[in-house]
């Protein structure tokens, strides 16, 4: 009988994602968002920002002076 099941067990490592959505803003403004993998290197995320085709088409072939990242978060790229 249903009123006689045992409850389900809570298991908190799965309320944690494995990817995260990570805004890439040029200049101080959002121009894309990439969906990477929880826990990914400042270089890792740094170059997949840097590839994105909406980001290439901003920088105009330029390099950029400064690139910052927040793991997990954000990749700021100043042109």
């Amino acid at each position: 009988m249903i009123a006689d099941a045992a409850w389900p067990a809570f298991d908190p490592a799965l309320l944690i994602d494995d990817e995260v959505t990570i805004a890439v803003q040029v200049n101080g403004k959002l121009r894309e968002t990439m969906t990477a993998a929880r826990g990914l290197s400042r270089e890792d995320a740094q170059a997949l920002a840097l590839a994105l085709p909406k980001v290439q088409a901003q920088l105009g072939g330029d390099t950029p002076r400064k690139v910052i990242v927040v793991p997990d978060r954000l990749v700021n790229i100043v042109a």
